[in-house]
């Protein structure tokens, strides 16, 4: 009797737990709920592959496609018209066409034709013999600039005796001591080689400017969309306490993007302008700065970084201003990509969507794992930072491993093809970002697998749990200086052009 009572509650008893080798000790807990993990993410893969298989071929990005007369061709008889054929429908930027010929600078009316795909330059007079440059500007329909030069030679084609003479010329040049003509004052300007040579600096430090603006806002649209979904999907329970201090770094980013959009404005103009800032401020020249849909884009990022600045309150429910505003600023980061001009457009847009939000998630949830520890450490409060290493590792190796699969298939769409990643300084600055995101990867991955296992473990001392919250708020800010160089090369990426 007494051995079947003493065998049924070993039997009710809990079993102790055990130790490798077979030895009871305390509790091995796993180090990542890998299953919770693998499931959304493979679902995420299959489905991605699935949809890259179906796509058709990329079409064309917007480029000179043809030129009559050809580049490097030679002209029998007058050119009485140069014609510009794109790939894409095109905007002109400022002169559009300007023609350099034996003589100087050649007027020319430049017309679009073909609902943009076609720039006809029609000279005042018909070209004749000699070597003419002609240099091209003009706008894609996404916004992009696009610029180029085209060389060719005209023979067989004199002028005539009395087409042109000393006298015909005085309405512009008044001759010189003796009796040639003296260029005008602008002609004189352009042709000066310090004031082109200022202007193309000028043009080269906008252009810095610009692609350095276009980082602040995308930094600010994913720290302040990652700061919100971390607000609500990382902070449970006693570390909700952190909300108002996570509201108030979206309320800075937001600052940060709002201030991004107009000097991203004004740096653009400078290039559009070609580097003359007095007419850069020009009404024309704005308005060129603003062409295709490039104005919807800055007005779209404005009002969301405006959004986001009014509304993060202190409580998320208050902040919904601010969720408004992270969206506004995500649609117009995705109208300002490349990935806005090649198709299939549904299925473009949709990864680039994918690729943003899981960014966004994963960029402002590092971003916000460090304020809230450092927060915490500034305030001698304990770290803390178990449960909220745990739940922010889990969202982020899920974006991890959605923003790879969505950046290949945006790559896919935008390349023409494969050799363009090392034939192009595209190419080599997109291996350069992927290189980068790989250092971050591997940072996130050591406090993933080895950090927050450290901070979940128990049986430990406050003071390896402090000095595991340490490790993981440092990881962190490593994290986080290397993603600034990932956000700083994706602004390089999407104001350069793929053929570069």
């Amino acid at each position: 009797m007494t051995a079947r009572r003493t065998g049924a509650a070993l039997r009710a008893a809990p079993a102790l737990p055990v130790r490798p080798h077979g030895r009871p000790g305390r509790v091995h807990h796993p180090e990542i709920p890998h299953r919770r993990i693998l499931a959304p993410a493979g679902a995420v893969l299959l489905g991605l592959m699935l949809l890259l298989a179906g796509a058709v071929p990329a079409q064309a990005h917007t480029d000179l496609d043809t030129v009559e007369p050809a580049d490097g061709s030679t002209a029998d008889g007058p050119v009485e018209e140069v014609v510009l054929t794109f790939t894409l429908p095109v905007t002109p930027l400022g002169e559009a066409v300007e023609v350099t010929g034996p003589e100087g600078a050649v007027p020319v009316q430049v017309t679009p034709q073909q609902d943009g795909v076609v720039l006809l330059a029609t000279p005042e007079e018909p070209l004749t013999d000699g070597d003419y440059t002609l240099d091209w500007s003009v706008a894609a329909e996404d916004g992009h600039p696009l610029d180029g030069t085209v060389a060719f030679t005209v023979t067989g084609a004199a002028p005539d005796g009395g087409s042109t003479d000393d006298g015909d010329a005085g309405e512009d040049a008044a001759p010189d001591a003796e009796g040639s003509p003296t260029a005008a004052p602008d002609a004189e300007a352009a042709a000066d080689p310090e004031v082109a040579a200022d202007e193309e600096d000028a043009a080269g430090f906008a252009a810095v400017v610009a692609r350095l603006a276009g980082a602040a806002v995308l930094w600010g649209a994913l720290v302040a969309g990652g700061g919100l979904l971390f607000a609500a999907l990382v902070l449970r329970g006693r570390d909700r306490e952190e909300v108002p201090a996570v509201l108030t770094a979206v309320r800075w980013v937001g600052v940060l993007a709002l201030v991004g959009v107009p000097l991203r404005l004004a740096a653009r103009s400078v290039v559009v302008a070609q580097g003359d800032v007095a007419a850069a401020v020009s009404p024309s020249a704005l308005a060129d700065a603003l062409t295709g849909d490039t104005g919807l884009v800055l007005g779209l990022q404005a009002a969301g970084a405006l959004a986001v600045l009014l509304g993060a309150r202190r409580t998320l429910a208050g902040s919904w201003l601010a969720l408004v505003g992270t969206l506004l600023l995500g649609a117009g980061i995705v109208l300002d990509g490349h990935s806005n001009s090649v198709g299939p457009h549904w299925l473009v847009v949709t990864t680039d969507v994918t690729h943003l939000l899981a960014a966004a998630a994963w960029v402002g949830g590092v971003v916000m794992v460090g304020v809230v520890l450092r927060r915490r450490r500034r305030d001698a409060r304990p770290l803390d930072a178990g449960l909220l290493g745990s739940r922010f590792s889990v969202l982020a190796t899920a974006s991890v491993v959605v923003v790879g699969i969505a950046g290949v298939g945006l790559t896919v769409a935008i390349l023409d093809r494969p050799s363009q990643l090392w034939e192009t300084s595209w190419g080599l600055f997109l291996l350069a970002k992927v290189a980068v995101v790989a250092v971050v990867a591997a940072i996130g991955a050591h406090q993933h697998f080895r950090v927050v296992p450290l901070l979940q473990a128990p049986g430990h001392g406050a003071r390896r749990a402090h000095k595991a919250g340490s490790l993981l708020q440092r990881g962190a800010g490593h994290e986080t200086g290397f993603m600034v160089v990932v956000v700083l090369l994706t602004a390089w990426l999407v104001a350069a052009s793929v053929h570069e």
